[in-house]
């Protein structure tokens, strides 16, 4: 009787290891190799996040400057646009060299096309959105909080003066390219 009770005493001493059953099996189970790691590594190099825009007449200028993109040959620049969005990708960039793309989706207003300008020696091409309306624009993406929203009845006729901010935030803020986000101004 006391080694039974030895037995169940030792069996409940020792820790139980935890057990997740149903949809969270393995969900807890990470390996060692996780600890440490930069969550978008996997990803790095693929989307182009940072870029600077100034809204101008006819045209909506959007601006992406990166290391190495002048000795990227024309061809391996391709645009692409819809009526709200637009594309840029480039081929290969970088060491070892990588496919990057800007895709500026649900742009805020109507567009009838883009047009790519390279600026040599700067490491910085330009996509030249064309407008469909002649009208300030605001915000570049919808829902992205740009500078002014909504119209002069939402600002209490302060939408406007806010308009204008909104582009040269953007260009300022947007990649910290101050001079090439206040061109269009």
């Amino acid at each position: 009787m006391a080694e039974e009770e030895a037995a169940a005493t030792t069996a409940a001493e020792e820790p139980k290891e935890a057990k997740f059953e149903g949809v969270v099996t393995g969900k807890y189970n990470w390996g060692a190799d996780t600890k440490n790691r930069a969550a978008d590594a996997d990803i790095a190099g693929e989307a182009i996040t940072k870029y600077a825009w100034s809204d101008g007449k006819k045209t909506v200028s959007v601006y992406v400057e990166m290391e190495g993109l002048d000795d990227v040959a024309d061809e391996a620049l391709t645009t692409e646009s819809g009526e709200k969005d637009c594309s840029l990708t480039i081929a290969a960039i970088g060491s070892p060299p990588k496919k990057k793309t800007l895709t500026l989706s649900g742009v805020s207003n109507e567009i009838d096309g883009v047009k790519l300008t390279r600026k040599k020696g700067k490491n910085m091409v330009v996509l030249k959105l064309q407008k469909k309306e002649e009208k300030s624009w605001f915000q570049l993406l919808e829902g992205s909080g740009g500078g002014g929203g909504g119209d002069d009845d939402d600002m209490g006729g302060m939408g406007g003066m806010m308009g204008g901010m909104g582009g040269m935030m953007g260009g300022m803020m947007g990649g910290g390219m101050m001079g090439g986000g206040m061109m269009g101004m």
